[in-house]
């Protein structure tokens, strides 16, 4: 047998949402996953005399992982589930209004021109009462921002997603030792912001597999409103270069872009995109090194599944 190294969270939802407003005022994890439905119900078709009661909370318990639930819509049959496609469709449904409406909102600020050089700042609100994206460390959150031309070409792009799973400029899907760090003020293209767990070895070597992790070596996933960022504890603390960033607050995320528009004449149009991954690139790569049935058959329904990551929300606006 090994020696124990240490402990390390594998998921912190609840501890997140401790460290927020959210408790004090009343919300539960249920009140935006379990949503009450109107007017009492009905809780058992066994015996007699059982009043309807109210209020009922609906087994909804949607979250943000609209990949599997498409992957398993799609492998019914071979995966035996007894699920319809109507009643996948109503979760993906419920999952699309979760993320589209009650996770994050976005600005676009300070917009203007000077010279050859393109400014704006990126203002993030976060909506939802633990870290987002949360659970297992597989997931990632980034902002795809291209700008283009009058005549639509583009002229930057940062964060562009590839069919493949990957991120363009994203220093962890080119090379699985290095990670995108955190930035508060972007100027290439191959800068990518991404909110996102990044595990480490006790060696400090960057890791994908999850019972080699002994600690993070970079948190920035967007904190709950009411987050003490200075005294959280270790668990659920932000890593990073997040720590220092004096736009990176409770609830709220500002990030500054400088693009040199070249030659270019505007007007320009630019379009910000929050996306989300709930399987991030870097962790397939890892579970093709598994070699076991499982992780084989999964890679397998994996590699046919659409990979394009979900938006989230999205802003827009025009530079003279």
């Amino acid at each position: 047998m090994g020696d124990v190294l240490g402990t390390f969270p594998e998921q912190t939802p609840c501890l997140e949402h401790n460290n927020s407003i959210y408790p004090d005022e009343g919300i539960e994890c249920q009140t935006c996953h379990m949503p009450h439905a109107e007017g009492s119900v009905s809780i058992s078709n066994v015996g007699t005399g059982f009043p309807a009661r109210e209020p009922f909370s609906q087994h909804y318990f949607v979250g943000s992982n609209k990949v599997m639930l498409k992957l398993l819509k799609d492998n019914v049959d071979a995966l035996g589930i007894t699920a319809s496609s109507s009643q996948f469709d109503d979760t993906i449904t419920r999952l699309d209004d979760l993320l589209e409406n009650q996770t994050a909102s976005m600005v676009i600020r300070n917009a203007g021109k000077e010279g050859n050089v393109l400014s704006l700042d990126v203002g993030i609100q976060q909506m939802v009462g633990h870290k987002f994206p949360t659970g297992f460390p597989s997931r990632r959150v980034w902002l795809h921002v291209t700008v283009t031309s009058p005549t639509g070409g583009i002229i930057f792009e940062s964060g562009k997603p590839a069919p493949d799973g990957s991120i363009t400029g994203c220093d962890a899907d080119t090379d699985p030792g290095r990670y995108e760090p955190h930035y508060d003020i972007i100027y290439r293209q191959d800068q990518v912001q991404i909110y996102e767990a990044i595990m480490q070895d006790p060696d400090g070597n960057v890791t994908y597999t999850l019972l080699r992790a002994s600690e993070f070596v970079k948190d920035n996933r967007l904190l709950p409103l009411g987050f003490d960022i200075q005294n959280a504890a270790k668990g659920i603390a932000v890593k990073g270069a997040a720590v220092n960033d004096a736009d990176f607050t409770s609830g709220y995320d500002q990030i500054s872009y400088q693009i040199n528009t070249g030659a270019y004449f505007g007007p320009f149009n630019v379009r910000v995109e929050l996306l989300m991954q709930t399987i991030s690139y870097r962790f397939i790569q890892d579970l093709y090194n598994d070699q076991n049935v499982l992780a084989d058959k999964f890679i397998e329904l994996y590699d046919d599944a659409a990979k394009m990551p979900v938006l989230v929300t999205s802003a827009e606006t025009i530079i003279p």
